[in-house]
Protein backbone atom coordinates (compact mmCIF):
# COMPACT_ATOMS: atom_id res chain seq x y z
CA UNK A 1 0.00 0.00 0.00
CA UNK A 2 2.78 2.60 0.82
CA UNK A 3 4.61 1.77 -2.39
CA UNK A 4 1.69 1.94 -4.64
CA UNK A 5 1.06 5.72 -2.70
CA UNK A 6 4.46 7.01 -3.54
CA UNK A 7 4.32 5.81 -7.00
CA UNK A 8 1.04 7.60 -7.46
CA UNK A 9 2.56 10.92 -5.94
CA UNK A 10 5.80 10.18 -8.10
CA UNK A 11 3.79 9.93 -11.20
CA UNK A 12 1.58 13.34 -10.37
CA UNK A 13 4.78 14.95 -9.35
CA UNK A 14 6.60 13.87 -12.37
CA UNK A 15 3.47 15.50 -14.64
CA UNK A 16 2.90 18.41 -12.77
CA UNK A 17 6.49 19.15 -13.13
CA UNK A 18 6.85 18.95 -17.01
CA UNK A 19 3.85 20.88 -17.31
CA UNK A 20 5.99 23.81 -15.28
CA UNK A 21 8.85 23.30 -16.89
CA UNK A 22 7.19 24.27 -20.41
CA UNK A 23 6.39 27.75 -18.65
CA UNK A 24 7.70 30.11 -20.97
CA UNK A 25 9.33 32.82 -19.03
CA UNK A 26 6.67 35.41 -20.02
CA UNK A 27 4.02 33.09 -18.96
CA UNK A 28 5.68 32.85 -15.54
CA UNK A 29 5.84 36.41 -15.01
CA UNK A 30 2.41 37.11 -16.00
CA UNK A 31 0.47 34.53 -13.55
CA UNK A 32 3.30 35.27 -10.91
CA UNK A 33 2.13 38.68 -11.13
CA UNK A 34 -1.64 37.95 -10.96
CA UNK A 35 -0.99 35.14 -8.17
CA UNK A 36 1.10 37.69 -6.27
CA UNK A 37 -1.85 40.43 -6.44
CA UNK A 38 -4.39 38.23 -4.97
CA UNK A 39 -2.09 37.87 -2.21
CA UNK A 40 -1.32 41.36 -1.52
CA UNK A 41 -5.40 41.75 -2.00
CA UNK A 42 -6.42 38.53 0.49
CA UNK A 43 -7.14 38.81 3.62
CA UNK A 44 -4.60 36.65 5.14
CA UNK A 45 -1.56 39.22 4.79
CA UNK A 46 -4.66 41.95 5.96
CA UNK A 47 -5.04 39.86 9.07
CA UNK A 48 -1.38 39.23 9.79
CA UNK A 49 -1.19 43.16 9.49
CA UNK A 50 -4.18 43.86 11.80
CA UNK A 51 -2.51 41.78 14.81
CA UNK A 52 -1.67 44.18 17.16
CA UNK A 53 1.35 42.60 18.91
CA UNK A 54 4.46 44.02 20.66
CA UNK A 55 6.71 43.16 17.67
CA UNK A 56 6.26 43.28 13.45
CA UNK A 57 4.06 40.51 11.77
CA UNK A 58 6.38 37.71 10.41
CA UNK A 59 5.64 36.78 7.05
CA UNK A 60 8.02 33.51 5.43
CA UNK A 61 8.45 33.51 2.19
CA UNK A 62 10.56 31.58 -0.39
CA UNK A 63 13.09 31.99 -3.22
CA UNK A 64 11.30 30.59 -6.72
CA UNK A 65 13.20 27.49 -8.07
CA UNK A 66 12.66 26.49 -12.05
CA UNK A 67 9.52 28.31 -13.13
CA UNK A 68 7.63 28.51 -9.39
CA UNK A 69 4.95 31.07 -8.71
CA UNK A 70 7.79 34.15 -7.89
CA UNK A 71 7.43 36.22 -4.54
CA UNK A 72 9.29 39.68 -5.13
CA UNK A 73 6.29 41.47 -5.07
CA UNK A 74 5.19 40.59 -1.98
CA UNK A 75 8.76 40.89 -0.52
CA UNK A 76 8.60 44.11 -1.42
CA UNK A 77 4.78 44.83 -0.27
CA UNK A 78 5.79 42.90 3.25
CA UNK A 79 9.06 45.04 3.33
CA UNK A 80 7.32 48.09 3.21
CA UNK A 81 4.61 47.37 5.78
CA UNK A 82 7.52 46.95 8.21
CA UNK A 83 7.11 43.01 8.12
CA UNK A 84 9.74 40.92 9.20
CA UNK A 85 10.39 38.56 6.21
CA UNK A 86 11.80 35.08 6.57
CA UNK A 87 13.28 32.92 4.15
CA UNK A 88 14.05 29.40 3.98
CA UNK A 89 17.56 27.51 4.46
CA UNK A 90 17.51 23.91 3.64
CA UNK A 91 19.40 22.11 6.13
CA UNK A 92 20.42 18.54 4.04
CA UNK A 93 22.24 16.78 7.18
CA UNK A 94 18.69 17.23 9.20
CA UNK A 95 16.77 17.27 6.39
CA UNK A 96 14.13 20.28 6.82
CA UNK A 97 14.11 24.15 6.45
CA UNK A 98 14.93 27.07 9.03
CA UNK A 99 13.89 30.10 8.63
CA UNK A 100 16.30 33.14 8.82
CA UNK A 101 15.24 36.86 8.64
CA UNK A 102 16.33 38.65 5.26
CA UNK A 103 16.15 42.69 4.93
CA UNK A 104 17.24 42.48 1.37
CA UNK A 105 17.54 40.31 -1.68
CA UNK A 106 20.54 41.05 -2.43
CA UNK A 107 21.90 39.31 0.54
CA UNK A 108 20.87 36.07 -0.79
CA UNK A 109 22.90 33.40 -1.90
CA UNK A 110 22.96 29.91 -3.69
CA UNK A 111 22.96 27.22 -1.61
CA UNK A 112 21.18 23.47 -1.16
CA UNK A 113 20.01 22.69 -4.61
CA UNK A 114 21.29 26.23 -6.17
CA UNK A 115 18.16 27.53 -4.46
CA UNK A 116 18.79 31.11 -3.36
CA UNK A 117 19.37 30.81 0.71
CA UNK A 118 19.95 33.52 3.47
CA UNK A 119 22.33 33.27 5.82
CA UNK A 120 22.30 31.37 8.74
CA UNK A 121 24.17 34.06 10.88
CA UNK A 122 20.64 36.14 10.50
CA UNK A 123 18.00 35.90 13.01
CA UNK A 124 15.98 32.66 13.13
CA UNK A 125 12.09 32.23 13.50
CA UNK A 126 10.74 28.81 14.67
CA UNK A 127 7.52 27.83 12.42
CA UNK A 128 5.44 28.30 15.76
CA UNK A 129 6.34 31.64 15.65
CA UNK A 130 5.84 33.07 12.41
CA UNK A 131 2.64 34.78 11.97
CA UNK A 132 1.93 33.54 7.76
CA UNK A 133 4.19 31.05 6.21
CA UNK A 134 4.02 31.44 2.19
CA UNK A 135 5.04 27.81 0.48
CA UNK A 136 5.43 26.78 -2.96
CA UNK A 137 4.52 23.32 -4.12
CA UNK A 138 4.45 20.59 -7.03
CA UNK A 139 0.53 19.75 -7.06
CA UNK A 140 -2.76 20.51 -4.60
CA UNK A 141 -5.87 19.89 -4.29
CA UNK A 142 -9.07 21.42 -2.73
CA UNK A 143 -8.64 19.50 1.02
CA UNK A 144 -5.43 21.13 1.08
CA UNK A 145 -3.37 18.10 0.33
CA UNK A 146 -0.02 19.23 -0.75
CA UNK A 147 2.77 17.00 -3.25
CA UNK A 148 6.10 18.76 -2.83
CA UNK A 149 9.47 17.50 -4.15
CA UNK A 150 9.77 13.96 -2.22
CA UNK A 151 12.17 15.29 0.47
CA UNK A 152 9.67 16.08 3.07
CA UNK A 153 11.91 18.83 4.34
CA UNK A 154 8.73 21.31 4.50
CA UNK A 155 6.81 18.69 6.31
CA UNK A 156 9.00 18.98 9.01
CA UNK A 157 9.51 22.60 9.67
CA UNK A 158 6.00 22.78 9.51
CA UNK A 159 4.59 20.13 11.61
CA UNK A 160 4.36 22.74 14.45
CA UNK A 161 3.20 25.80 12.86
CA UNK A 162 0.44 27.43 14.28
CA UNK A 163 -0.09 30.12 11.63
CA UNK A 164 -2.11 29.70 8.64
CA UNK A 165 -0.06 28.31 5.52
CA UNK A 166 -0.69 29.51 2.26
CA UNK A 167 0.38 28.03 -0.99
CA UNK A 168 1.21 29.93 -4.44
CA UNK A 169 0.43 27.97 -7.32
CA UNK A 170 -0.54 27.90 -10.71
CA UNK A 171 -4.36 27.11 -11.24
CA UNK A 172 -2.80 23.82 -13.45
CA UNK A 173 -1.31 22.61 -10.57
CA UNK A 174 -4.62 22.34 -8.73
CA UNK A 175 -5.52 18.82 -9.53
CA UNK A 176 -9.60 17.72 -9.12
CA UNK A 177 -8.70 14.35 -8.01
CA UNK A 178 -7.38 14.53 -4.30
CA UNK A 179 -3.96 13.56 -3.58
CA UNK A 180 -2.54 10.49 -1.85
CA UNK A 181 -1.04 11.82 1.71
CA UNK A 182 1.27 10.30 4.00
CA UNK A 183 0.88 10.73 7.73
CA UNK A 184 4.01 13.40 7.93
CA UNK A 185 2.32 15.27 5.06
CA UNK A 186 1.45 19.12 6.17
CA UNK A 187 -2.09 20.61 4.40
CA UNK A 188 -1.81 24.25 3.63
CA UNK A 189 -4.84 26.88 4.90
CA UNK A 190 -5.13 28.24 1.16
CA UNK A 191 -4.07 27.67 -2.16
CA UNK A 192 -3.70 31.47 -4.23
CA UNK A 193 -3.74 30.73 -8.11
CA UNK A 194 -3.67 33.60 -11.05
CA UNK A 195 -7.49 33.04 -10.98
CA UNK A 196 -8.99 32.22 -7.83
CA UNK A 197 -8.33 32.25 -3.62
CA UNK A 198 -8.80 28.14 -2.45
CA UNK A 199 -9.54 27.94 0.92
CA UNK A 200 -9.19 24.09 2.11
CA UNK A 201 -11.82 22.02 2.84
CA UNK A 202 -9.77 20.89 6.01
CA UNK A 203 -7.54 23.00 8.30
CA UNK A 204 -3.88 22.91 8.57
CA UNK A 205 -2.30 21.73 11.55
Amino acid sequence: MQRSLIAVKERIRKFTLEQRREMSFEDVFAKSSAVQERLINSPFLHACLACKTTRPCRVALYSSFQNEVLTDVVFEYAAGKGMDIYFPKALRETRHVAFFKVTSMAGMCPGSYDILEPSANEEEAKPETLDLIIVPGVAFDTNGGRIGYGKGYYDKALANAKCPIIALAYDFQVLNERLPAEPHDIPVTAIITEKRVITANRKAR
